[in-house]
């Protein structure tokens, strides 16, 4: 018989927010990633946290939902970092746009079969490409850009899993926006197959350039949100200067209720 896939190592985490974060950097969270996915455990959810999320999870139970079953929780934005931090938790800032660009040139062509879920078919068709000159066979690779509104369509919803899954993907990459990649990556996490579940936002685009990532020095001191604002102010206004608030509360309650957050938290990865 066959020897079974063993199981990657249990991430080492740390409780903020009552959601169990990583402690991994992103080389040895793509180390983990380049292994053979657990026999039978269905999508393994990589979600990478921002402020955006923090507020959101608030309110969204099945935003919750989606964080409490995640493999792996990284640090994303800056301000949660600098939060974490001044808590004393050493967890690393792991973005998905970095965390997609280490991931990729790690793959490799004869074991590994990733399936990218994008917004529009220019990123599909260059990452297509990339993919393509990294050494893989053309039906080792693929991708789908689902129609507006598909999360709460049955029928495109059933198509995307049904491509996904006969596909035989290693590796999902979502490359849409939160919180709709992560509920539906959950949500239909037993139904994909087994294989890694990566909710990273435009870093397909950033990968391939068909959209333009904050240079170097605005992500290093932690504006890469003001160059996003300036070249998106329409969708980005209320995300940035009204929803953002509610982080405060966000905070107060995670400093208040930090003993119950953090049983919770264990209690949800012990039962998940």
């Amino acid at each position: 018989m066959p020897e079974q896939p063993q199981s990657p190592k249990a991430p080492a985490h740390t409780p903020l927010f009552g959601v169990r974060i990583s402690l991994f950097s992103i080389a040895e969270l793509v180390e983990q990633m380049i292994r053979p996915p657990l026999v039978g455990g269905g999508a393994r959810l990589v979600a990478t946290m921002n402020l955006d999320h923090v507020v959101r999870l608030q309110h969204s139970p099945e935003f919750q939902a989606a964080y409490d079953h995640a493999w792996n929780v990284t640090i994303d934005g800056t301000p949660v970092w600098l939060y974490a931090r001044l808590k004393g938790l050493q967890a690393r800032r792991c973005t998905g746009a970095d965390l997609l660009a280490a991931l990729i040139p790690a793959l490799r062509p004869k074991l590994h079969r990733p399936f990218f879920v994008v917004s529009n078919e220019a990123t599909g068709d260059r990452l297509m490409e990339l993919l393509a000159a990294q050494g893989f066979a053309p039906q080792a690779i693929g991708y789908a850009c689902p129609p507006m509104g598909f999360e709460d369509d049955p029928q495109a919803t059933d198509a995307l899993c049904a491509t996904i899954r006969s596909h035989r993907a290693t590796h999902l990459i979502f490359g849409l926006g939160a919180p709709k990649s992560e509920i539906w990556i959950d949500q239909h996490r037993r139904e994909l197959g087994d294989l890694y579940a990566c909710a990273v936002g435009s870093g397909p685009n950033f990968l391939v350039g068909t959209s333009r990532r904050a240079p170097r020095a605005l992500r290093d001191m932690g504006l890469e949100w003001a160059w996003r604002f300036a070249h998106d102010r329409r969708r980005l206004f209320r995300r940035y200067f009204v929803d953002s608030w509610g982080f405060i509360p966000a905070v107060v309650r995670d400093l208040t209720h930090r003993d119950d957050e953090e049983l919770a938290a264990d209690a949800r990865l012990d039962n998940p």
